[in-house]
């Protein structure tokens, strides 16, 4: 009987954590999931000390870069398979013998197909150096083509960054504004958005809002302070904000 392979699952949306363990219960007999993690001590620790084959590893860890985490490794000594939301065309041309990236929601037989994969190349695996530079390649590569992906009732929408204007809290669900006047209504909270834009040039300006800075097109001082969008929406200016959101648009390279 082959050995199994170890496998760690690294990300920090729990639904997309249990459903790739069941995933891989039910497609792919050949894996064992030995752990899990989501912040950043825990993920370093458990792929310090668990000895894992296969990880699969998604991109942004919350606020957190997922090489700020992979550089603090002596060695990378697994092989890397990631689990992102970016648009197919942003993935699919950038392929390495020792890493390979599925899209969320996972497919079932592109899973079975990069776990086969992965016990080809379980005795042959890169060194650290090589790994950690395909590795920073294929982030280059997919930041090149700024894009998300939400779910909503009706599908996956795979938004341009810079087509959304702003982000407005409605509760627990958020509205995302688009430059063609289209509205998103998403059921994730403002926070989510927050975390999940803010390496693109986003800033939280005010409790109910989100805004795409490259998007703003003066900064008014009446009525307490607001940002005038492209679109020609006025939007306020929280105070505890202010003096953060002036710094943060003298430092862009707009």
């Amino acid at each position: 009987m082959n050995k199994k392979l170890k496998c760690i699952i690294i990300d920090d949306e729990r639904k997309d954590i249990e459903n790739l363990k069941m995933l891989l219960g039910v497609y792919c007999p050949q894996v064992d999931v030995i752990g899990q993690a989501s912040k950043k001590n825990d993920i370093i620790q458990i792929l310090t000390e668990a000895a894992p084959d296969l990880v699969f590893l998604d991109i942004n860890i919350g606020a957190i870069c997922i090489f700020d985490i992979l550089n603090e490794l002596t060695e990378i000594n697994f092989n890397i398979v990631f689990v992102s939301a970016h648009d197919k065309y942003a993935v699919e041309g950038y392929k390495y013998d020792a890493i390979d990236y599925m899209l969320k929601p996972v497919n079932p037989d592109d899973l079975v197909t990069v776990v086969n994969k992965a016990l080809k190349l379980q005795s042959s695996a890169s060194p650290r150096d090589t790994v950690m530079k395909d590795l920073k390649s294929m982030y280059t590569m997919i930041r090149e083509i700024p894009k998300i992906c939400v779910n909503d009732s009706k599908g996956m929408h795979i938004i341009k960054i810079p087509d959304l204007l702003y982000c407005l809290s409605r509760g627990n669900y958020t509205v995302l504004m688009m430059m063609d006047e289209t509205e998103i209504i998403i059921s994730k909270n403002l926070k989510y958005f927050e975390q999940k834009l803010q390496d693109f040039d986003f800033f939280r300006i005010h409790r109910s809002y989100v805004v795409n800075l490259n998007h703003i097109s003066l900064l008014m001082k009446e009525l307490g302070g607001s940002v005038l969008m492209r679109n020609g929406e006025s939007l306020p200016i929280g105070r505890s904000a202010k003096k953060a959101l002036f710094e943060k648009i003298g430092a862009l390279k707009l």
